[in-house]
């Protein structure tokens, strides 16, 4: 078995583990290697693993794993109506004025939600105001009805903060974990080109997958305004961010 294979029985192997069957252009994508391999041989080299690896309804798998692409389906349409829940309200929380790109991880950017999955959306923040972007966030999802709180009983549509990450700071560890979710996520709001700027911190990603780094679409675009630069002014000359730092630290100190 030569390199190409291993890559792609890796990359089966590891989709496997989150039962999700992948179609050819997605093994592309995310084929974990670092050396470059063009479709055509990605398309030859299935075919000559077709003792350990299957496919139906144009999803690849490994043997035995065939009850994936019913799944997967399924999971596909819930995710749909998971999806405009998510924009309508990502929409919403684009008139923050400190954030400069909101994204959906998780397992909905691969369109793998169940129906009592929560929304991952990542975020990143104005320099200096990771702690207030949470705070306004919160509140403002609270006023939705949308935020995930501790203690809600049901999960399902709400949304999660996954990750916030201040503009000057956007560079992540190196994992083939993070290295997916990065090559996962789905922009949806973005400013000043902060998704742009968000992949090229994170070209280690083509370490591990050397085609995953491609511009998504982002849905909705903005460049900084006037408003945006005094609001920010204004929480950077009020110190709003060690308020804001110091109120939520000491809140969930109670809760680790």
């Amino acid at each position: 078995m030569d390199n190409r294979e291993r890559a792609i029985l890796k990359t089966l192997l590891y989709s496997n583990f989150f039962d999700y069957p992948l179609k050819e252009e997605e093994i592309f994508k995310y084929l974990i290697t670092d050396k470059k391999i063009d479709k055509v041989q990605v398309h030859k080299i299935l075919k000559q693993l077709k003792k350990s690896v299957k496919s139906d309804k144009q999803f690849y798998f490994l043997f035995g794993r065939k009850e994936l692409v019913e799944k997967r389906l399924d999971r596909e349409k819930i995710s749909l109506q998971k999806f405009k829940k998510a924009k309508n309200i990502i929409n919403k929380l684009s008139l923050i004025p400190t954030i400069k790109l909101i994204g959906i991880s998780g397992t909905l950017s691969m369109k793998n939600s169940e129906k009592q999955d929560d929304i991952d959306i990542f975020v990143i923040t104005q320099k200096g105001l990771v702690w207030t972007t949470r705070l306004l966030m919160i509140i403002l999802l609270f006023i939705l009805g949308a935020y995930r709180t501790r203690n809600s009983k049901t999960y399902s549509d709400k949304i999660c903060l996954n990750m916030l990450l201040d503009e000057n700071f956007m560079k992540l560890e190196k994992y083939l974990y993070l290295a997916h979710e990065i090559a996962q996520l789905v922009p949806v709001f973005e400013k000043d080109n902060a998704y742009k700027n968000f992949l090229q911190a994170n070209k280690w990603v083509e370490e591990f997958m050397v085609n995953a780094l491609d511009n998504g679409k982002v849905y909705l675009k903005k460049k900084s305004n006037t408003v945006d630069f005094i609001f920010n002014w204004l929480f950077n000359f009020f110190a709003f961010e060690k308020i804001t730092k110091f109120l939520q630290l000491t809140y969930m100190r109670k809760h680790i």
